[in-house]
């Protein structure tokens, strides 16, 4: 028999831990590999949704409603102010005259500052209730708009449609605003 010996050469058995080491590297490529993928099947497109929101026809009788609306609180806001002014003139009248009472003036000054707090009060409630009140009135008009684009966007296979407010840069080519407008019957 034939024996060859050589110092130089020497084989390694088997290692199982560094093929552990490269399988998280192997499945993040297949990963990445499989979302690039997606993307490029993805198609994505945009809308100009405030300047089509602002010509759907009808949105101008909002305006009416909410400014009626608005109107009608004002003029609760401007009669309370005016019950204030009255009792705080009263006060100072009082104050300023010699036979009061300091009860008296402590029982009225009471009764300025708390109709003080319902004044302001009332100011928070209304400018809530006045964007409640935009909202339920928007609301149809929203929902036209966003099944307008839901329907432009499945007819023209786009899996993504944003709205180009919130865009830095978006293609010409992609603009569904006037498919959308025409869907919803705007010139």
């Amino acid at each position: 028999m034939f024996k060859v010996q050589s110092s130089k050469f020497k084989v390694q058995s088997f290692n199982p831990s560094i093929l552990q080491s490269f399988i998280p590297s192997i499945l993040c490529f297949l990963l990445l590999l499989s979302s690039l993928n997606c993307m490029a099947q993805s198609k994505f497109g945009h809308v100009d949704y405030a300047g089509t929101i602002s010509n759907m026809p009808g949105i101008d009788s909002i305006q009416g409603v909410l400014g009626g609306y608005v109107l009608d609180l004002q003029a609760i806001g401007e009669q309370m102010e005016k019950e204030f002014e009255e009792k705080y003139t009263a006060l100072e009248n009082l104050a300023n005259a010699a036979n009061t009472s300091q009860a008296v003036l402590k029982i009225k000054q009471d009764e300025v500052q708390a109709m003080y707090k319902r004044i302001e009060e009332f100011k928070r409630s209304a400018e809530a209730d006045i964007q409640d009140k935009q909202m339920e009135l928007l609301e149809p008009f929203q929902t036209r708009l966003a099944d307008a684009i839901k329907k432009i966007a499945k007819a023209d296979n786009y899996n993504y449609v944003f709205d180009i407010s919130t865009l830095l840069f978006y293609a010409p080519a992609d603009d569904l605003t006037d498919k959308v407008k025409a869907e919803l019957g705007i010139k």
